[in-house]
């Protein structure tokens, strides 16, 4: 996610003597989510690495209900990619944190009510990292029965 203002406009504004705005709930959020992605996307890489798992193709993960973190793309190592999750509790630790933060920002930035059917899900890529939600069948059938 963006931040809502770049460094240069910023530098730009205090370069003028404009002072800026005062930070939002939604502004630290944001950027303790953007920080966190990143930092998630630095150590999944070089775990991903030292263990010879190729980007490309993607890798999505996302969080079953009972926290643990899961692969729901298909990809040729997937195996390999199944057993480092199940070993990798630093990086459990830091998906869950991070959809915390993430959950937390689409509260702030939104009036709508999201469906309990969605979960958080983090795309490695060879472009970078990236955080979205998605529809979860399961939870769906879950919740409307």
């Amino acid at each position: 996610m963006p931040l809502t203002e770049s460094p240069r406009q910023a530098t730009s504004a205090i370069s003028k003597g404009q002072a800026l705005p005062p930070a939002t709930l939604s502004d630290n959020l944001r950027l303790q989510a953007k920080t966190l992605l990143g930092s998630l996307g630095r150590q999944a890489r070089l775990e991903l690495v030292s263990r010879g798992i190729h980007i490309p193709p993607a890798i999505c993960l996302g969080s079953d209900q009972h926290g643990q973190v899961q692969l729901l793309s298909p990809h040729p190592q997937a195996r390999q990619i199944r057993l480092w999750l199940r070993n990798s509790h630093y990086l459990r630790e830091l998906f869950l944190e991070l959809s915390s933060l993430f959950e937390l920002l689409q509260a702030c930035s939104t009036e709508h009510a999201f469906p309990a059917s969605r979960r958080f899900c983090l795309g490695l890529t060879s472009a970078g990292p990236l955080a979205y939600f998605e529809e979860y069948p399961q939870l769906k059938a879950a919740h409307a029965g």
